[in-house]
């Protein structure tokens, strides 16, 4: 069967790998990895790279203060009465997660 690891969501082009790999004497390894278009790198590094907490963290006050972070971007969210995300604006483009920090009003350590 012929499997090609290439989806296509909200416009861009994702392939993504899952598997396990072992090498000689060792255990199981499980792997996942993606690739993402170079201006959706900064957010997939912030979204990959840290710790689920600090992920938790990060989209709760992105939410808080009006916007919806993912590895997919940072947006505008304009939220109903249960600050439920009911649309998303336009992503806002940030090259680096200090840029990621700066538009949420947070200062990169």
């Amino acid at each position: 069967r012929d499997h090609h690891p290439i989806s296509i969501e909200d416009g861009y082009v994702r392939n993504t790998y899952m598997g396990v790999c072992q090498l000689p004497n060792s255990p199981h390894r499980r792997i996942d990895m993606k690739v993402y278009p170079r201006e959706l790198a900064a957010f997939a590094m912030l979204y990959f790279t840290g710790s689920d907490h600090f992920n938790r963290s990060m989209r709760l006050y992105a939410r808080n203060h009006g916007f919806h972070l993912s590895d997919k971007g940072l947006f505008r969210a304009v939220l109903d009465h249960q600050n439920q995300s009911i649309t998303l604006g336009k992503m806002i483009p940030c090259a680096t997660e200090r840029e990621i920090f700066e538009q949420l009003g947070l200062q990169y350590k």
